[in-house]
Parts: C-alpha cells; structure tokens; sequence
C-alpha cells in the first residue's frame, strides 16, 4: 500500500525491509515487470511471480526485461 501520488512499484524496494517474516513468492501485475523489481526480490530470497509486460524484450541473463 502507497499514498495516491506514489505508485505501489516506485516503494516496492522498501516494502519488505520492515516485515519481520520470511516471504517465499511475490506476485504482482506487469507494472512491476522490471529488472530492478527482480534483482530486489532475488536478493531477498523471494520468487517474484510477475506475468511480463506486453512489450517484453529478453534480457542477458534470461530474465524478461
């Protein structure tokens, strides 16, 4: 949850560094689809379940970008 003026994937790097549990999937809708997004979740040991954006491109690692 975010203010009106704030989009949830602008906070999304913050939003777990409160949580005092161990999250073990995300999911989330393509605003999210970003590498900055995965490369946050992947360091936090989350599996992100995000569906790609429509206009995907592959990235070098093999992750959608």
């Amino acid at each position: 949850m975010s203010l009106v003026y704030v989009g949830d994937n602008e906070v999304l790097p913050i939003l777990f560094n409160p949580l005092l549990r161990k999250i073990q999937q995300v999911s989330a809708d393509g605003a999210y689809d970003k590498r900055e997004y995965y490369h946050v979740l992947k360091n936090k040991g989350i599996t992100p379940r995000i569906p790609p954006r429509s206009n995907v491109e592959s990235w070098e690692e093999g992750i959608l970008k």
